[in-house]
């Protein structure tokens, strides 16, 4: 592996999911801080900053414009024996493990603190200075994890919330719940028409959640859950919805297109090529297609931007405001992160991982990647600010650069020549050659796994090598009969 940096982290064990049902009740918080000498003010502030849940932000965009990742030439700086999506904010990374969350310096990997065991799983969600964690309960913790605030149990278990508009939302057994953030109390519930939602497709934005239950996508008003629109289109997917201020996109209509509603009318602005929504930035919507990532015109639906990396396959990408981050598989060089310039499509620097990363987050000049372990991946610059004597000695390890790790070429011409390309190197769609959907999903054995880094729990796999390995992820099932 290249560019793995200075620290030396403990080793500890993988995500386990507790099941169970569990009673309401509640804890006094501790009022105590997380206090580390390398991450002074750490505590999370009442407007919480930073990469707040798996996607970034409640809207699952993967887009923090306002963030910066590591520039050229990028280095793994340090590295924990870990798996399991981030949380990110104030110079702390929450993550969960044995159904507690643990807190670690950002700075180094070190770590400051572990919370009580609550049955813990899947990406920690930080809102207004508490850390909210799915598993086998609803669990809120003060920003110390030293206390706990409140629980909810339900019959089944429970994933991953998104926290906003005063609420932590959740789909539980097919049902929507609004819970109180602060107090722990349901505000509302919303069933759908009689069909079980999918837990794994909410979003909250413009003033609204978004849920699909794989026919209709509905849109509900945060505040008391009446209904803003439903969208009866059908064949939306078990994937994670993408919402921002004024669109909402969602896997829909068979295996390979993604539908781009309007949030305020749920009226349809585009539709476009890929199994899967993955990113929006301010002007543009991002799909994975399989051999590419895409980015349209948030707008026109028009195709803007398509790298130029040969024979690879892409994970869920996150953007900042220049560069776009996605761990890839390469047929040539395995797998690793690429960082692309998010107007050109052009190669900034590439690194190479022991496995596909599934999960990346972005915060203070760091771009965080799970695979088969967590890296903290910066710019080789901030080692000089690293003083020597903070080193284990023989275990250190000079940093070295990643860059050039993958072949690249020219960024495919973009507009009505681009589905022309043919130069040969896996990147162009062919219809011809996509497999039916019969083909693709085999037996269906009912699991709805998610695609990385779009799942809840601990299922969060990389090394992505097939078409027909990423659309399995993806829990894409066949559109149901109306007669069903």
């Amino acid at each position: 592996m290249t560019g793995y940096g200075r620290r030396q982290v403990l080793k500890r064990t993988g995500i386990v999911a507790i099941g169970g049902t569990l009673a309401v009740n509640a804890a006094v918080a501790d009022d105590r801080a997380i206090t580390d000498s390398a991450s002074a003010g750490s505590a999370v502030r009442s407007d919480t900053q930073g990469w707040t849940s798996r996607r970034g932000n409640p809207g699952n965009t993967g887009y923090a414009p306002e963030a910066s990742g590591p520039d050229d030439p990028a280095v793994v700086e340090w590295r924990r024996d870990a798996t399991g999506p981030v949380a990110v904010v104030d110079g702390v990374v929450y993550q969960t493990d044995d159904g507690a969350v643990h807190a670690f310096d950002a700075d180094d990997g070190d770590r400051i603190e572990t919370s009580p065991d609550v049955g813990a799983d899947g990406a920690p969600t930080v809102a207004d200075g508490r850390i909210y964690v799915g598993g086998d309960r609803l669990a809120v913790l003060d920003a110390d994890l030293e206390g706990i605030e409140w629980t909810i149990g339900f019959e089944d278990d429970v994933p991953e919330p998104i926290v906003a508009e005063g609420s932590a939302f959740v789909v539980v057994d097919g049902i929507l719940y609004a819970i109180d953030a602060a107090e722990g109390t349901e505000r509302w519930r919303s069933e759908g028409n009689g069909r079980k939602l999918h837990g794994r497709a909410v979003a909250v934005a413009d003033g609204a959640v978004f849920v699909t239950d794989g026919r209709t996508l509905y849109a509900l008003e945060a505040s008391d859950g009446s209904r803003r629109w439903a969208n009866h289109d059908g064949g939306f997917r078990k994937q994670v919805v993408v919402a921002t201020d004024d669109t909402v996109s969602v896997q829909a209509g068979g295996l390979d297109e993604i539908a781009v509603y309007e949030t305020d009318s749920g009226d349809l602005r585009w539709i476009g090529d890929g199994y899967a929504s993955a990113l929006a930035t301010d002007d543009r919507v991002y799909a994975l297609t399989g051999p590419d990532v895409v980015g349209y015109d948030r707008k026109s639906g028009e195709e803007q931007w398509r790298p130029g990396l040969e024979s690879a396959t892409y994970g869920p990408p996150v953007a900042d405001g220049e560069k776009l981050y996605v761990g890839i598989e390469s047929a040539n060089q395995g797998p690793g992160i690429v960082a692309f310039d998010l107007e050109e499509g052009t190669v900034e620097w590439s690194i190479e991982t022991d496995a596909q990363p599934g999960d990346l987050a972005i915060a203070d000049n760091t771009l965080y990647a799970v695979a088969d372990e967590l890296l903290a991946i910066r710019a080789e610059s901030a080692f000089d600010d690293i003083d020597a004597n903070e080193t284990d000695g023989d275990n250190v390890t000079q940093p070295e650069n990643g860059n050039d790790t993958f072949d690249t070429e020219d960024p495919e011409d973009i507009g009505d020549d681009a589905d022309d390309s043919g130069d040969g190197d896996g990147n162009e769609t062919d219809d011809g050659e996509t497999e039916s959907a019969d083909e693709v999903l085999g037996d269906d054995d009912g699991q709805d796994e998610g695609i990385p880094g779009f799942t809840t729990g601990a299922g969060i796999l990389g090394g992505a090598v097939a078409l027909e390995w990423l659309r399995r992820s993806a829990g894409v099932e066949p559109v149901e009969s109306e007669s069903e």
